[in-house]
Parts: C-alpha cells; sequence; structure tokens
C-alpha cells in the first residue's frame, strides 16, 4: 500500500514557503545538478514547440533543473495534446451530428478536459499558475532589479 495523504513537498519548495524549523527541512535530500534539462528528441512539434517557450522561464524561476526532464516532457506533451483537442473544438463544435442524425457530444471535448486536467498537475509541480506561485519566496538580487530597469 502507497503513502497516505498529500505528496510531500521537496524541501527547496518548503523553504522558499517559509518553513525554517529542522525537523520539516531536511539537509539530507538528494540535491539535483543545476542546469538545463536537455529537449528529448521524441517529443512531438507542439511539445517541442512548448518546450522552447517554457523552459528558459522555468529556469528564470529557479523551479527546473536537469533531473526534471522526463516530467517537463510530460507537461509539454499534455500541452500538446490540449492544443491539438482545443483546435479540434474550435473547427467542429461542443456538438456532432451521428450519420442517424441525432446530436451527440464531441468526443474531442472530453479529451480537451482530459489534457487540461493533465497539464493542469503538469504546472502546479513546476509553479506555472499564480495558485502555485503565490506561496513561494523568491529571493530578488539588486543585479536583477538593475537588469529589470535596463531591458524595461
Amino acid at each position: 500500500m502507497g503513502r497516505r495523504g498529500p505528496a510531500p513537498k521537496p524541501t527547496n519548495l518548503r523553504v522558499l514557503h517559509g518553513e525554517t524549523r529542522p525537523s520539516r527541512v531536511s539537509p539530507l535530500e538528494p540535491k539535483p545538478r543545476r542546469g538545463a534539462p536537455s529537449k528529448p528528441e521524441w517529443l512531438t512539434t507542439g511539445g517541442s514547440e512548448e518546450w522552447d517557450l517554457i523552459v528558459p522561464e522555468l529556469l528564470a524561476m529557479g523551479t527546473a533543473t536537469a533531473a526534471d526532464r522526463m516530467a517537463l516532457a510530460g507537461y509539454c506533451e499534455a500541452s500538446a495534446r490540449f492544443r491539438v483537442a482545443t483546435e479540434l473544438v474550435g473547427r467542429s463544435g461542443l456538438f456532432l451530428r451521428d450519420r442517424d442524425g441525432v446530436i451527440r457530444k464531441n468526443p474531442a471535448v472530453a479529451q480537451q478536459r482530459d489534457a487540461s486536467l493533465e497539464l493542469l498537475r503538469w504546472a502546479r509541480e513546476f509553479g506555472l499558475t499564480p495558485a502555485a506561485r503565490q506561496p513561494l519566496r523568491v529571493e530578488h538580487t539588486v543585479a536583477d532589479a538593475l537588469a529589470d530597469r535596463l531591458l524595461s
């Protein structure tokens, strides 16, 4: 039987959330190497496009490492499936008329919903939703502020 209750947060997320109690922060947790994950060559075109868009953002936020390669691939493929299903629903509509003339639900709507839920689950893992980012505490440096002013 598996563990009960919600999945435990990684130590770095506990610290970002402001957790400072030594009993809750594990110094023995494995720490992956920093750096960008390599893009899997087997990603679909849509997944590859999403990878190119999201990985730089995740690296800037500090929420992805090379060890997160497969989880990122899962997020990117869910994003690609959601995009395809959304385009299909947009073209064909929410309902379809079958051969007998009976109006039925479009099966692409269920695919769109499933992809949307999977995408949301993966997005939460990397802090890609406003609710997932809200409790995070990130230290901003003076260099970041200067760079933001120069680039704006």
